[in-house]
């Protein structure tokens, strides 16, 4: 859309303009240089070409028909390493081939000679005006890549240092770790000793969760099946010597949990494990533990833990019972929001039902 023109108006971009007539020239000279901030006169197309080189001028308004090298020529040449140069064409002859010779190079305006001054500054006011759109296109998508790469950096720089904290409390969990197992090896009694034990392999189900985070792209969830793996290895290993021929059998669905919900979890597995190493296979010379970690809706999940050992007593009320692994064991099921469900007619079985809000 052409606007009005402002006789005095001084547009804010550069005009190179190319003419072979001295006369013409001089004329356009004392008019433009009047209303735009840079001008630049060629006398031909190859003096043009060089000063568009040199200058790189927002608009180029030449004559077709000139000496050395044409106005279309010179087009050409430009467009050669500038696609998006604009230029307007001005011939004194209506000659359809040249008119649409420009159009298939691209060229943003045509004019007949002689051409009124105002004529001139009101395409050269419509050019001024697409120019300084662009400008202020190419400044907001320069300050929006430049917001972008800020964000980036910021989150590069954070997930650093949320790799380091996991590294960090990671290490500090295998301090505390060592220091209980150096505290059990001067202790006798072995009821102390086996607390000592238990509570070393608490603290190690949770640094193990912050191992997985730093050593996984997220940082905010964990893939479960491998965490599981890694859990119950270590807690075979501490109870080798006690039992040596007890089996593993996973049933593990592939699923993310947040650290709210993986924590909790690997301490449920690690208790009810444990229970069954210490418990289930008393005078029995083998056993199996199964670990179930199923994905039954969405991000609703199923896990199971149970053994095919001697089973708990009857009589014995687990909602009741003086176990602080089993007071453990319904705090971290509260705290999950979870449901939880037993059968000990066949060794020991426990379900634990709950919902993830990780998408």
């Amino acid at each position: 859309m052409i606007r009005v023109q402002n006789p005095g108006q001084r547009y804010n971009i550069s005009v190179l303009f190319v003419d072979d007539n001295e006369t013409i020239r001089q004329l356009y000279r004392r008019i433009l240089e009047k209303h735009v901030n840079h001008l630049y006169i060629a006398e031909n197309g190859s003096h043009g070409l060089e000063l568009y080189l040199k200058h790189k001028p927002d608009l180029v308004i030449t004559d077709m028909v000139m000496p050395v090298m044409n106005g279309l020529e010179m087009v050409k040449e430009i467009k050669k390493i500038a696609p998006e140069a604009k230029f307007v064409v001005m011939s004194a002859y209506s000659e359809k081939d040249s008119f649409i010779e420009s159009i298939h190079l691209g060229v943003d305006g045509y004019l007949m000679k002689p051409v009124e001054a105002k004529k001139l500054l009101s395409l050269i006011d419509e050019f001024a005006g697409i120019t300084l759109m662009k400008w202020e296109l190419e400044a907001k998508e320069k300050k929006r890549q430049e917001a972008e790469e800020n964000m980036k950096k910021s989150l590069e720089e954070k997930d650093v240092l949320l790799r380091e904290v996991h590294h960090r409390v990671k290490n500090n969990m295998q301090i505390i770790s060592s220091i209980l197992s150096m505290q059990s090896r001067n202790i006798v009694e072995p009821r102390l000793k086996e607390v000592l034990q238990e509570s070393q392999n608490r603290i190690h189900s949770m640094a193990l969760i912050h191992e997985n985070l730093y050593n996984h792209k997220s940082l905010a969830n964990i893939m479960f099946s491998s965490y599981i793996k890694s859990l119950t290895g270590n807690i075979a290993r501490t109870y080798s010597s006690q039992q040596a021929n007890i089996q593993f059998d996973y049933q593990i669905d592939d699923a993310y949990l947040p650290m709210d919900l993986a924590i909790p979890c690997g301490l449920i597995i690690n208790e009810l494990i444990s229970n069954s190493f210490k418990y289930a296979f008393v005078n029995r010379p083998s056993g199996v533990i199964s670990i179930h970690f199923k994905n039954i809706n969405n991000n609703e999940f199923l896990l199971t833990v149970a053994d095919n050992g001697v089973g708990i007593p009857k009589e014995v009320n687990i909602l009741k019972t003086k176990s602080l692994g089993m007071k453990i064991l319904h705090k971290l099921v509260q705290q999950i929001e979870g449901e939880l469900k037993y059968d000990f007619t066949i060794g020991t079985k426990f379900n634990i039902q709950f919902k993830s809000t990780n998408k």
